[in-house]
């Protein structure tokens, strides 16, 4: 089975003796193995990447690049109090990772500014819609009106998370909402 293990050694700047040492193990086995004369069992494998410091997966899988794509910048959303979100496409931006739906929006109010600005623009996936404690998602109320915060699951609520003190939790259950995605990346104007 093909490893890299030469690659990832060579990248941390050792040698094949300076990397049997560090496992305490001979050269010549080690050279047997990175040269898949001899197999990478599972118990090799671990030796290794604990040595090298990585994951026994990273011995045998190349990283995977985040792929450059553009998504539609389609409004803007409120990270503020709960206003109606506006949907007026304004063109394209470049984004890395997220789902094949992704869509930016540009962020009025200052309800995130620790995280993001009034400016900023935040980049959307409506297909990771599953809550989880301390990610931003983007929701809407039954009125339509929107916001960016960060969702916390005990008790259940969306926080903000500003230097303004004016903005205050929303408790979970009191109206109804929909979750309209993950914020998994953003963009702060310099």
């Amino acid at each position: 089975m093909p490893n890299r293990i030469r690659e990832i050694r060579n990248a941390k700047g050792l040698t094949m003796r300076d990397l049997a040492d560090k496992m305490g193990v001979h050269f010549t086995t080690l050279a047997k193995i990175e040269r898949s004369e001899r197999r990478l069992s599972l118990e090799w494998m671990e030796r290794i990447a604990s040595a090298l410091e990585v994951t026994p997966t990273e011995l045998i899988e190349a990283p995977v690049k985040p792929q450059l794509r553009m998504v539609p910048l389609i409004g803007s959303i409120p990270a503020g109090p709960l206003r109606l979100a506006v949907e007026d496409p304004m063109g394209m931006v470049p984004a890395v990772g997220g789902g094949p739906n992704a869509f930016a929006l540009r962020v009025s109010g200052d309800s995130m500014d620790r995280v993001f600005g009034p400016g900023a623009i935040v980049l959307i996936d409506p297909d990771d819609i599953a809550l989880f404690d301390g990610k931003i998602y983007a929701v809407r109320t039954g009125e339509g009106e929107a916001t960016a915060k960060r969702f916390r699951n005990n008790p259940p609520r969306l926080e903000p998370d500003s230097a303004n003190p004016d903005h205050k939790p929303m408790l979970l259950g009191a109206e109804p909402f929909q979750v309209v995605g993950r914020i998994f990346m953003f963009m702060n104007e310099v």
